[in-house]
């Protein structure tokens, strides 16, 4: 998206998305969205503010570099604005986090989506993710789709 300013995340972000993430992704989102997942993974996450309004969030992304798999950069959570869905802040988002990763030696990205998420599942898919279906992943009754794919994401369709 021409005119997006991409930037590591902040502890001092937290409160803006605090303030509509549960409105952004249409659901209360918890403790998955916690002052700490800021300070701690801030600097591997993207800040997406559009250039005429740079103080206000239009996206952001929390992701790392897994321990268990120094390959895999995994993506904690993303949400967009929903007015701006559809323009590419999403996909920059991903872009970004996947030049750092790929740069620290990752050669693969993964993030999750619930089962009736449709939205999540075609934004993953036209990324060139592949999914599969994991039953209770996260928990009972916490059934997710596992989406994978090779690094750099800039490559995608």
């Amino acid at each position: 998206m021409e005119g997006l300013l991409l930037r590591p995340v902040t502890g001092d972000d937290f409160a803006a998305a605090r303030a509509v993430a549960d409105d952004w992704f249409g659901h209360p989102v918890g403790l998955t969205m916690h002052r700490l997942f800021f300070e701690q993974l801030g600097p591997s996450g993207v800040f997406a503010a559009r250039a005429a309004e740079p103080d206000r969030m239009a996206g952001v992304l929390l992701g790392l570099r897994s321990e268990a798999e120094p390959d895999l950069a995994y993506i904690h959570f993303h949400m967009v604005d929903p007015a701006l869905r559809g323009t590419g802040v999403g996909r920059a988002l991903y872009v970004a986090f996947g030049e750092r990763m790929h740069a620290r030696g990752c050669t693969r990205v993964r993030a999750l989506a619930g089962p009736g998420n449709t939205g999540s599942r075609r934004f993953h898919e036209a990324l060139g993710f592949t999914g599969t279906f994991r039953e209770r992943y996260v928990g009972p009754g916490q059934d997710r789709i596992v989406f994978e794919r090779a690094l750099p994401v800039a490559d995608a369709r």
